[in-house]
């Protein structure tokens, strides 16, 4: 069949409402108007299908940058987000010593007995040196290596000096 208005041919079976050429309707009582005036009113639409098309983001047009943009963004938002958590885990399982060895305690001062038992409770393994001091009070820890505050592995040696008295 063809368009009564343009002449366009409309194929066979379903016909559509309106000429998909120059945009008049089909229906029975169609009347017959300027075909030049019908013609600019069909690009006038098809000119404002086409703007729309890029606005709303539908049809063939390609994704316009705002929205590329705004991809963009979401899955940098994502990626620092998933940093930021990483990066907190990674602190907070280090300052619970889960994590980088243990820090050894401040044990100079404390007595030989006192200190190693501490030190084992840390889980360290201690080596005692003896060394005489006048300075010191028998028995008491005068030094410790690795000091005091250091990250060391769990099972390692921590040496404390313990003061004896000279002769």
């Amino acid at each position: 069949m063809k368009c009564p208005h343009c002449g366009a041919d409309l194929g066979q079976g379903l016909l559509p409402a309106r000429c998909p050429a120059c945009g008049q309707g089909l229906g029975a009582k169609a009347p017959r108007t300027n075909l030049h005036a019908t013609r600019e009113s069909a690009d006038r639409a098809a000119a404002s299908r086409a703007s729309v098309e890029g606005l709303s983001g539908r049809g063939r047009g390609r994704r316009d940058r705002s929205q590329t943009t705004k991809r963009v963004a979401r899955i940098l938002l994502a990626f620092v987000l998933v940093a930021v958590f990483c990066v907190t885990v990674a602190f907070v399982a280090y300052r619970a010593e889960i994590i980088g060895g243990r820090t050894v305690p401040n044990v100079v001062g404390w007595s030989a007995q006192s200190a190693q038992s501490r030190l084992e409770e840390c889980g360290f393994s201690v080596g005692v040196n003896e060394v005489s001091s006048s300075e010191q009070d028998p028995g008491k820890v005068v030094s410790e290596v690795p000091t005091a505050g250091a990250r060391i592995d769990p099972g390692s040696t921590v040496s404390i000096d313990v003061a004896v008295a000279s002769q």
